[in-house]
């Protein structure tokens, strides 16, 4: 890996909502931090994927982040740009009513490298198509159209919730204000109680 110039690094597990590769946020966290420890120590890192309250927070920091990348959490705030469907959609899921898949990058006719799959709420459109992806591709023009129309107008069965796994862990649409203070004030409490940690 090579990081001539790099400000910061985020290390992205796949646990996070939207675009990712394979690896758990739990492993590649302090990994990558070992890496810029012993190459660009200046480089500051982000924890990113699965990380929605203050025991996220704490434990990135544990495993040698130096802050976190909070996407799924800060997109069920009140100023996101989000439907009131797809925010339902995600407050009624769990971590295990997600699934990674490629059905929304064909469906919407991009062209993602195929190792980066997308993590999102299974709904009746995934159910449709996770696993008929060829077929999929034989009708993309008319379900391209299906599929952005649905978007449009926020549907969460016929376009896709691009939210992690920490879809459980979300209960409440906030203001980001109260969300990140909630999330430091846990953070700050359990570290408090932690020993003594050195990277």
């Amino acid at each position: 890996m090579r990081l001539h110039g790099a400000d910061v690094l985020v290390a992205q597990g796949s646990e996070a909502g939207g675009h990712g590769d394979k690896r758990a946020t739990l492993t590649l966290v302090p990994e990558v931090a070992d890496l810029i420890a012993d190459i660009r120590p200046e480089t500051l890192l982000c924890a990113g994927g699965g990380i929605g309250d203050g025991r996220g927070l704490a434990a990135a920091l544990m495993l040698g982040a130096d802050g976190v990348l909070i996407g799924s959490r800060l997109w069920a705030s009140t100023e996101a740009n989000v439907s009131e469907g797809m925010h339902n959609a995600a407050l009624a899921a769990t971590g295990d009513d997600t699934i990674r898949s490629q059905v929304m990058d064909l469906a919407r006719k991009l062209d993602w490298p195929s190792r980066y799959t997308a993590r999102v709420i299974k709904n009746s459109y995934i159910a449709r198509w996770h696993g008929r992806e060829a077929e999929l591709m034989l009708v993309a023009d008319e379900e391209a159209a299906k599929y952005r129309a649905a978007w449009a107008a926020g549907d969460p069965e016929g376009s896709n919730t691009f939210v992690g796994e920490v879809a459980g862990l979300i209960k409440t649409i906030e203001p980001v204000e109260a969300i990140i203070a909630k999330i430091v004030a846990e953070a700050e409490g359990l570290l408090r109680k932690a020993p003594a940690f050195v990277r």
